[in-house]
């Protein structure tokens, strides 16, 4: 094996091993960010049954109110029959006739508007179990990532550990000059970002830019070549073949 092929195998190396660490940190990342959306979807939950809960009070509250209402106006009802029964003059016995007649005209409305209540209210009880349904589900699935992370974390960590011990192994094979450049861009845009294959034998990996003839046979020449676009250092992949054309 020719040392350029050390040099292109350990960039490759590096490359994967990097991208490999770049996806466990970004789980370690991924989980508590979902877990703090599901904390906030769970408040969402409770604040909306409790909206809820607080409506359907309200509407209980009302139709209660309309009963009352309806039993108030059947004891002034019973009232005047019992004084109609015993008036004792014509005039009074009118007068009372008169109330009577427009209480019980009033206790057909006080009738439908109760009725109304009481429905409006059973209608919208409906919503509270179907609230209570969506805060257990939420509450459900922050416990089971909460469960699944909390799992998963220690093994995340032991490969992030055991992948960092690979990288320094392998960074340490890369010369002077590729290490200056590996290194800046390590520190300016973080090792995934730092390393690009060459694909379809002309376009940098990262940034999909044309690599000019002259660079690709820099590369392969085992000189540290960037991508003009990204500025990721290039390398080509074991099956490539230099076209001059």
């Amino acid at each position: 094996m020719s040392h350029s092929d050390d040099i292109r195998n350990t960039l490759e190396q590096i490359h994967l091993i990097q991208t490999q660490l770049n996806d466990l940190n970004g789980s370690l990342r991924r989980s508590p960010l979902l877990m703090k959306a599901q904390e906030g979807n769970i408040q969402k939950q409770k604040a909306n049954l409790a909206q809820i809960n607080e409506t359907y009070q309200k509407l209980h509250a009302e139709a209660k109110q309309k009963e009352l209402e309806v039993a108030a106006n059947d004891l002034a009802l019973a009232k005047r029959k019992t004084q109609l029964q015993e008036s004792k003059s014509n005039k009074e016995f009118q007068a009372l006739q008169l109330q009577i007649k427009a209480d019980e005209a009033a206790r057909s409305v006080l009738d439908d508007e109760a009725l109304e209540a009481i429905e409006k209210a059973e209608q919208y009880a409906v919503n509270i179990p179907t609230a209570e349904a969506e805060l257990k589900k939420a509450c459900e699935l922050y416990e089971t990532t909460k469960k699944k992370f909390a799992e998963d974390k220690p093994q995340i960590e032991a490969k992030i550990i055991h992948f960092q011990q690979l990288l320094e192994s392998e960074e340490v094979k890369l010369p002077r000059d590729f290490q200056e450049i590996y290194n800046r861009l390590v520190r300016s845009v973080g090792g995934n970002e730092a390393l690009a294959v060459v694909e379809n034998q002309k376009y940098c990996g990262g940034c999909n830019h044309q690599i000019p003839i002259n660079s690709l046979a820099q590369i392969l020449q085992k000189k540290p070549i960037t991508c003009s676009s990204c500025a990721r250092l290039l390398y080509v992949p074991k099956d490539f073949v230099f076209d001059k054309g």
